[in-house]
């Protein structure tokens, strides 16, 4: 089939196509575009083929934002010469502003390989940064810098390739280094304060976000991102404030209302978080960390069924994020769930900030699937002395199955768990381990046991403190007053300030102290730190009786402990200590407590000898303590009366 192709031009109608030519772009310069795109016009009535007519009136198409004009005027233009790299250029510039970047790449590509400029590297990086690109959108910016290095636009955003790819120092050297080449650009400040951000560097984030927002204020987006700085600095009313500003620009924003909802639960806003998370749903009803904020408020207000489906909501939106994974399964446990709650309990070691690293050993994992007979058994502690004094319970079931058992306990309380039954070889983290066959974190005990909150080993006691260090304490301590005995109570009221719910599980002394009688009762302070805000409170009762050379040792403390009558403990190593003692202890919880203590219930499924004493309402220890103040007397009735 014989297709007619257009004559080429004469040598005449090329002179009369070139002084059109001439006479259009002399028009294009001096801003006459009427008169331009005319004179173009006539060039291409004579030479349907002529590039240059082609071209421009493409380019003038795009100015005009006529740009499905413009494409089909590039795509012929391409045609009459496939060599021109500036025409690929514009045809990507042109699908680009027309929401095809596929296209728009695919024309890049072909610029920057016939005619590589910073106008084609430039134009490929944007697009490359649309489909989240980033390690190309970084090298093609690179490639601009390469050619311009004071290319401010391409520092601003090669820094934000690096951003995306965790190369921090990378993205805040482009950042300085366009600052430093024009200081009036909010977007590298704004870039940067993302940066420093991601660096938890907030007090220098904050300064960046703030001359951002000198140079360009009401961005909802950079407000949102300052408050988010605002709270990483513990600066909570200010960053509520903050984020309530970006909403009153962006009241629909998703991302911002799911945000203060978090900020709010910090404050312990829960009702108002969960309310600020349901409006992050109702838009954007598939924004994982808006179920997640929307869990935690319903956490908070112990609606743990409810929060548990929003927990399994925000896993159907984000199936391989860990906190929700891990949240579904915290709250599962919390409510007595252990089927469900003690298989996800074992993405912990994929949480981000998980206070125990993965061990890397070779050995195989064992979860109770595997024969142990005749085999070593490496079973190690994680997390806290707490942990490891709760979970330890389960060496000598362990031992029962046939296995030669190594545990490997914090340093501490290598001697406190020699006293375990089983005969398990009992080293410290830090001296060299024996061979051993497979390995067990300790806290993956009870779900190779499949252990329930009815169905758990709670010997009455498992632990034993040194009998020579008891028999120490005791002759030091003395006989208690006669002829009527003085019980000993000893009093823990904190815990470790650095741990992420201390404000929820500690108290002031003066606090505890306002429950207990002021006489009869032999107190003793079982804690070794003491916080400076309870020493006026230690000083003005010198009935607390500290044994501060005592506490120095895991094994003086249990020693300490054995001679009490009843602890009276928050949620601390002591309670477990206690507990694993076979002491009564009372335990003081927050309104919702580590998964551990359940809910709705006094008494504890680990230890038999503690009761619970629970608050009613957040922060606040009034109820709990009223309940211990009514229980004293009949306990105090019941009391040892002699030594």
């Amino acid at each position: 089939m014989h297709s007619e192709q257009p004559a080429p031009a004469s040598a005449a109608n090329r002179d009369q196509i070139d002084a059109l030519l001439d006479q259009a772009f002399a028009a294009y310069e001096q801003g006459q575009m009427d008169q331009a795109h005319g004179h173009f016009q006539a060039a291409l009535a004579l030479d349907p083929q002529d590039f240059d007519a082609l071209h421009m009136l493409g380019v003038m198409a795009m100015q005009k934002r006529e740009l499905p004009q413009a494409i089909a005027l590039f795509e012929q233009a391409i045609a009459s010469d496939p060599q021109a790299g500036m025409a690929y250029t514009n045809m990507g510039i042109a699908c680009m502003e027309s929401g095809l970047p596929e296209k728009a790449l695919a024309n890049f590509d072909k610029a920057v390989a016939l005619e590589p400029s910073v106008e084609a590297f430039f134009g490929r990086g944007v697009v490359q940064q649309t489909l989240q690109q980033w390690a190309a959108t970084e090298a093609s910016f690179a490639q601009v810098l390469a050619m311009q290095p004071t290319h401010v636009a391409a520092l601003i955003n090669r820094g934000h390739a690096c951003l995306m790819l965790k190369r921090l120092d990378d993205a805040v050297a482009c950042y300085e280094k366009a600052i430093a080449i024009e200081p009036t650009r909010a977007g590298a400040f704004a870039g940067l304060g993302d940066a420093l951000l991601s660096m938890q560097r907030f007090p220098q984030a904050l300064a960046a976000y703030d001359r951002a927002l000198a140079l360009k204020a009401e961005q909802p987006d950079l407000l949102g991102n300052r408050a988010s700085t605002l709270l990483k600095l513990k600066r909570l009313p200010e960053a509520i404030t903050c984020y309530e500003q970006a909403l009153k620009l962006a009241p629909r924003n998703a991302i911002i209302l799911s945000n203060l909802s978090g900020a709010l639960r910090e404050s312990a806003r829960h009702t108002e978080a969960l309310a600020m998370a349901e409006r992050a749903l109702e838009v954007d009803p598939k924004l994982g960390g808006a179920h997640m904020n929307r869990g935690n408020a319903l956490l908070d207000l112990a609606r743990l069924d409810e929060a548990k489906q929003a927990f399994s909501m925000a896993r159907q939106v984000q199936p391989d994020d860990v906190e929700a994974q891990w949240a579904v399964g915290w709250t599962s446990l919390l409510s007595g769930d252990w089927a469900t709650g003690l298989p996800l309990f074992e993405v912990r070691w994929k949480k981000p900030g998980f206070s125990s690293e993965p061990r890397g050993f070779t050995q195989p994992l064992w979860l109770g699937d595997t024969d142990l007979r005749g085999r070593t058994i490496l079973l190690h502690a994680e997390q806290g002395l707490g942990d490891t004094v709760n979970f330890c319970r389960y060496v000598p079931l362990v031992a029962e199955l046939g296995a030669k058992v190594v545990l490997e306990v914090q340093p501490p309380l290598k001697g406190l768990v020699r006293s375990l039954a089983g005969g398990a070889q009992v080293i410290a983290r830090g001296e060299p381990l024996p061979a051993f066959d497979v390995h067990c974190p300790l806290m993956s005990l009870p779900l190779a046991f499949k252990s329930t909150p009815t169905h758990l080993p709670a010997p009455q006691a498992y632990l034993r403190a040194d009998p020579q260090q008891v028999s120490a304490l005791a002759e030091r301590l003395g006989p208690r007053t006669q002829p009527r005995t003085q019980p000993r109570i000893g009093l823990v009221w904190s815990g470790n300030a650095a741990h992420r719910n201390d404000v929820n599980r500690s108290m002031p002394l003066a606090t505890l102290m306002s429950a207990l009688p002021t006489s009869g009762v032999q107190y003793y302070c079982l804690q070794k730190d003491i916080r400076e805000a309870d020493l006026p409170t230690l000083k003005a009762r010198p009935d607390i009786i500290r044994l501060h050379d005592v506490l120095q040792g895991f094994d003086g403390t249990a020693a300490l402990v054995d001679q009490m009558d009843l602890v009276i403990s928050v949620d601390t190593s002591i309670a477990h200590l206690a507990g694993a003692l076979g002491k009564p202890c009372w335990i003081l919880l927050s309104r919702v407590p580590d998964w551990r203590w359940l809910v709705d219930r006094a008494d504890c499924p680990w230890y038999p000898s503690a009761r619970l004493f629970r608050q009613t309402s957040w922060g606040q220890w009034q109820a709990p303590l009223q309940d211990i103040t009514a229980a004293l007397p009949g306990w105090l009735a019941s009391a040892p009366k002699s030594n």
